[in-house]
């Protein structure tokens, strides 16, 4: 399996340092949000009721569908692609941005049930769910850098990575090849759905990097819609003088 080397439990970055817990790394000051957030996910997962018989699995009284990832990422917007005569394949814009609305309005309509379900109220405590949640869903682990301010406010940020991300696995183990653009389209608009959700903002995120085009990480930028280009911008502006 294709995968990304976690970082160290707790590395430095100035004077900011990350927290590893069992599904996610996230800035130390978040520590205790996060560690009520994994108990609260682990007890509604271990829920889940495996029922072959009747043909369901239930999680939290919720039925829940196993879908193959190669055929989630690639085989549906190739289908697509193909039917409305596409060039590029899964790589047209017009795909791109059809996987991306498709996942952010996953994320946003999870987020809601599982706030609902849980009884979540505080906009921290809503975010801090969802990085858990897409760990026990197979989306991917996150890892959340100690540079971002999630703040319910126009100033939100948030960079990220997502190791062992299922679109990279995907494209890498079914193609064998280098994509020449990010592919974690899903990834980024099902995150940016649930912290949409979570935050009450209009928040966008953007893959930088992509471990299916040759990079270390899949790395993202999350920002409210308006601003995310800019901050996409800074940062790589940044990382050049460095």
């Amino acid at each position: 399996m294709v995968s990304l080397e976690p970082r160290e439990s707790k590395e430095k970055q100035g004077n900011k340092k990350s927290t590893k817990l069992q599904t996610v790394i996230i800035p130390e000051e978040l520590v205790e949000q996060f560690q009520k957030a994994e108990t609260k996910v682990n007890q509604h997962f271990a829920t889940m009721e495996w029922d072959p018989t009747n043909g369901r699995i239930l999680i939290g009284g919720e039925r829940y569908v196993f879908i193959r990832a190669s055929s989630l990422r690639i085989g549906f917007p190739q289908a697509i692609a193909s039917l409305l005569e596409l060039d590029g394949g899964i790589n047209n814009p017009l795909i791109v941005k059809l996987l991306y609305e498709i996942a952010k309005s996953l994320g946003k309509a999870d987020a809601k049930k599982f706030h609902l379900s849980m009884g979540l109220d505080d906009p921290i405590e809503k975010l801090s769910t969802g990085p858990i949640h897409f760990a026990f869903t197979g989306w991917a682990k996150v890892d959340i850098m100690p540079e971002s301010h999630p703040t319910p406010d126009e100033d939100y940020y948030l960079l990220y990575t997502h190791p062992q991300s299922f679109e990279a696995d995907s494209f890498i183990l079914s193609k064998g090849e280098t994509s020449v653009t990010p592919i974690c389209v899903m990834n980024a608009g099902y995150s940016a759905g649930w912290c949409s959700e979570s935050f009450s903002l209009d928040l966008d995120a953007q893959e930088i990097a992509c471990r299916a085009k040759g990079d270390k990480e899949c790395l993202f930028i999350m920002a409210p819609k308006d601003k995310l280009e800019q901050k996409v911008v800074e940062y790589l502006d940044a990382k050049k003088k460095e």
